[in-house]
């Protein structure tokens, strides 16, 4: 009687990007530095953590050094930067509750004594790559910066041409790709990335993507997992994972992932998240709850243009209430 929402979440869930959607939450751009005031090297983990110390999420810098933390409410927040070479670095408490939609923080980090090449400038990635090598990474990531996109490209083919199993090289050229429109190359790019190391974030959120908008939910869930693990506070990558696993037949975590996404702040601006519930206990044939997830999602988006399907079937499932 309700099956409806299994088409309708398909295009529901289909039509919001996990990249670029606009969320009126705070940004907060992080830029990692050695204490010479050199960029720091790519690979290092930075995680956010709350006033309390709690780990929020956590991300690995690029090759400049930087990360970012998108979607985030306005709050206090803490950052710890660790890895090889550096010497373990937790900031104070960072304020971002009125900052403006866009905050950047500098981080100074030592490096460690321990440090196995006594630079400090290699993370564990870096260590198995040729000096030649990381060189045309380098002036890669320096082009990018620059936004000379086709001088990036050629620098990091030649960086993968003398290193074939160079991970963060292959993440990098898959976005250089993307700015030069050539969607294909992209693809193949943040494939071989992930080959090399599966946790890669920038290519597990655009393969899942490419993936879930090609209805292939097979390749799009463990894209769309390890993703959800980088950055679990997602409601976008949520509720994706969440249906991509109840169109796998994963009824229960598809269910857990709906639900954190209920748990998330401004969980409202994600009803729909109710309807992927909904439909997994219509299958298990528990009306009662599946008409609670049907009025919450009608409290939360009264004016959705889902909502009079959405009162139709309620009304069938509890008829005279």
């Amino acid at each position: 009687m309700w099956r409806f929402l299994r088409s309708v979440l398909l295009v529901a869930t289909c039509t919001a990007p996990l990249l670029g959607q606009a969320v009126p939450e705070e940004q907060l751009n992080v830029r990692v530095t050695y204490e010479d005031d050199r960029k720091a090297s790519a690979n290092l983990r930075v995680e956010l953590l709350s006033v309390y110390g709690s780990s929020i999420m956590t991300r690995t810098t690029d090759g400049f050094g930087s990360v970012i933390f998108a979607r985030l409410r306005p709050a206090k927040y803490k950052l710890r930067i660790s890895g090889v070479g550096v010497v373990t670095t937790e900031t104070g408490d960072l304020d971002l509750t009125d900052s403006g939609p866009n905050s950047t923080i500098y981080v100074s980090v030592k490096k460690a004594a321990s440090d196995p090449i006594g630079s400090g400038s290699l993370s564990v990635a870096d260590l198995s790559v040729p000096i030649d090598a990381k060189k045309e990474f380098d002036k890669g990531t320096e082009s990018m910066e620059k936004k000379r996109w086709t001088e990036a490209k050629d620098h990091l083919t030649r960086a993968i041409s003398i290193y074939s199993k160079y991970a963060l090289a292959y993440n990098n050229l898959g976005m250089t790709y993307l700015k030069l429109g050539q969607g294909a190359a992209a693809v193949e790019s943040f494939q071989n990335a992930l080959r090399f190391d599966e946790h890669l974030g920038q290519a597990n959120v655009y393969l899942g993507q490419f993936y879930y908008d090609n209805k292939d939910y097979k390749q799009a869930e463990p894209c769309l997992q390890r993703a959800a693990v980088a950055e679990p506070r997602n409601p976008q990558i949520l509720l994706a994972l969440a249906n991509a696993q109840m169109q796998n037949g994963e009824a229960d975590p598809a269910l857990a992932n709906a639900r954190r996404v209920h748990s998330l702040p401004d969980h409202q601006k994600f009803a729909i998240a109710h309807l992927i519930a909904a439909q997994i206990l219509s299958d298990r044939g528990d009306d009662q709850k599946v008409a609670e997830e049907y009025r919450q999602f009608l409290q939360e988006d009264p004016s959705s243009p889902l909502a009079p399907r959405v009162k139709d079937a309620l009304t069938k499932l509890t008829p005279g209430r």
